[in-house]
């Protein structure tokens, strides 16, 4: 329990130095999305029970997705099949990312763990959508909505 308060604490200072020095170089859009990513970081930190080293890299991890999502969003109503190519490769780079700061055999196992499980999610949901004759933009809106990190 001391170790968890520690890391949360540590974490809570060291992502708000970061967070100020980010500030300055880049401007957030809102401080409701830097609330979103600040929740994110500290959900996934526990999750993960990631160091003071590896929550600063994930915050800036959740930055990044949270931009790039935002920059690709006005194709979602421009170009629907390239938004949805895009969000999946924001996914897949937010994963890859993700793995790379991970260091013990623990957060490893459950990463993979997770990844398995949305894989399982999405069979679960293709299969139900191609039942039901749903479009292919359908059972892809679907899928990418089902995502994890």
């Amino acid at each position: 329990m001391k170790k968890i308060l520690a890391t949360l604490f540590t974490l809570a200072f060291g992502v708000s130095l970061f967070a100020q020095k980010q500030e300055s170089a880049t401007p957030v859009k809102s401080s409701v999305n830097d609330q979103e990513i600040r929740k994110e970081t500290e959900a996934l930190t526990i999750k993960y029970n990631l160091s003071a080293d590896q929550a600063k890299q994930m915050y800036t991890i959740q930055q990044r997705k949270a931009k790039n999502l935002a920059d690709i969003a006005p194709l979602q109503t421009s170009d629907p099949a390239l938004y949805r190519s895009k969000v999946k490769n924001v996914q897949t780079g937010t994963l890859a990312s993700i793995r790379r700061i991970l260091r013990s055999k623990d957060q490893v196992d459950l990463f993979e763990k997770t990844k398995s499980e949305i894989r399982v999610l999405q069979s679960k949901k293709q299969k139900e959508l191609a039942a039901k004759k749903a479009t292919r933009e359908e059972i892809e809106n679907a899928l990418l909505a089902i995502y994890a990190e």
